[in-house]
């Protein structure tokens, strides 16, 4: 390839790049968040059925709002009686037991098992089923993706609920857990400021969950960290935003399922 053949090659690409930038800026409000993993790092970050998967790679448009996705946006479905989970109000249901539209099988309902073993066996711990329950398995910790606010305010956009009922639904499959919802920030700002706005940010979002899920509000606290706690050397934009980010971290790690198949796709 020719020298010349480079160089137009680069000043197309340069010219895609600055078209893409132009065309954000024009998008509502609800789209113009930045898509690290997109073509020259700023892309329409599009989800359009609010699963949590940006429409760039979801396989799985129209998901039913409130469903579990896994990482490419198809909604799952463990017990596989036709129900997604998290839209399924019995989970576990026998395999070929016919349900209603909630998934519950008339055994559920009534309370009674469709069979009891005579020699019972432990079960295994269940499989992480999504992105944030195999972070949560594996290392104690959620990063909520896909969570925005209000500029320099502690108030939740809309957009934000698909990662955050994710979430939710994934910590009440383990209740005996004790968590801190912890709020950062980048450098930008005074220092009380950043740290008066992550703890609001902190308390929104633990608020949040413990209104939509059965969650004990005595196992969950909010603690703002600031500036203090940096992923990023805020190089740049993106590095900025990395830093500006919630997480929910386990305090009581020991009570975490043990051996459980973490699955990964590449």
């Amino acid at each position: 390839m020719s020298a010349r053949t480079v160089s137009r090659l680069a000043f197309a690409l340069a010219v895609v790049c600055a078209l893409a930038t132009t065309a954000t800026a024009q998008l509502p409000g609800t789209l113009q968040h930045v898509d690290s993993k997109a073509p020259c790092f700023r892309w329409p970050a599009v989800d359009l059925d609010r699963d949590g998967v940006y429409d760039r790679i979801d396989r799985c448009g129209n998901t039913p709002r409130g469903a579990i996705v896994d990482e490419w946006g198809c909604p799952l479905d463990s017990d596989e009686d036709g129900v997604f989970d998290g839209l399924d109000k019995c989970p576990g249901t026998a395999r070929g037991e016919h349900v209603d539209a909630n998934g519950c099988s008339k055994s559920q309902l009534s309370g009674s098992p469709r069979s009891v073993p005579r020699e019972p066996t432990p079960a295994p711990p269940p499989a992480p089923v999504s992105a944030s329950e195999r972070q949560l398995v594996e290392g104690g910790r959620i990063r909520l993706e896909n969570v925005y606010f209000e500029t320099e305010s502690a108030r939740l956009l809309p957009e934000s609920e698909a990662s955050l009922n994710e979430v939710g639904s994934v910590l009440e499959k383990y209740p005996g857990l004790r968590l801190e919802v912890q709020g950062h920030s980048d450098t930008r700002g005074r220092n009380h400021y950043n740290q008066t706005l992550s703890q609001a940010r902190a308390e929104s979002v633990r608020t949040y969950l413990i209104e939509h899920f059965r969650l004990k509000p005595n196992h969950i606290t909010a603690r703002g960290y600031g500036e203090t706690q940096p992923e990023t050397r805020e190089r740049n934009d993106e590095e900025r935003l990395r830093n500006r980010r919630v997480e929910i971290a386990v305090l009581n790690p020991e009570v975490l399922p043990k051996g459980v198949k973490v699955e990964h796709h590449d």
